[in-house]
Formats: C-alpha cells, structure tokens, sequence
C-alpha cells in the first residue's frame, strides 16, 4: 500500500499564461489582452519574475472570477447607479450626477 502524495490533488497556485488560458477555457491572446487593458494586474493579479515570464496567482484570478458574479448579479438587480465597466468601475455613478456646464 502506498502513500499518495497529499499535494497532487491541489491545484497549482501560479500558472503560465498558457495554464492559465487552458484553465479558464480562454486563448492566450486573451488573457494578454486583459493584461494589457489593466483588467488583470501586475502585482495582484500576476507577477514577472526576470527570466521566467509572468506567472497568474490562481487565488486571486478565482477571487476576480466571484468579485465579477458578484458585480453582475448587483447590476442584474439594478443596485448599482451606472454601467460597470471592465475596469471595475461604473459609468455615469454618483460622481457623474451633478450637471456640468460649459461656456458658450
């Protein structure tokens, strides 16, 4: 009888872009354009240690997968003021309530 490693079945926690790709059932131009757009970001979402190439923290890309159900179920509801967008925040909210006036 032997042991079975007790790690094997844990998911690995910082994944190639690729990995990532595959687990999330995107390409991998995808996720480099949500690197690009800011929507994944360096130092929360990825790290680049010199050498290797970046490297996603499964953790955090699970806990942006819920924030945005979350998001979506809010906005569903109609509890939120605005449009979200990609980046988190929400179009024409609060802060864009007060009239602007310009010159003639």
């Amino acid at each position: 009888m032997s042991m079975s490693d007790p790690d094997k079945n844990l998911p690995e926690e910082y994944l190639t872009i690729g990995k990532l790709a595959t687990r999330l059932s995107l390409k991998p131009k995808t996720i480099k354009n949500k690197m690009a757009s800011g929507i994944f970001r360096r130092g929360v979402h990825y790290f680049s240690p010199k050498g290797i190439g970046p490297r996603f923290k499964w953790s955090a890309v699970v806990a942006w997968l819920e924030e945005r159900e979350r998001e979506e179920r809010k906005a569903a509801a109609g509890d939120e003021d605005g449009i979200p967008m990609a980046r988190g925040y929400y179009l024409g909210s609060d802060r864009t309530s007060e009239k602007t006036s310009f010159p003639s």
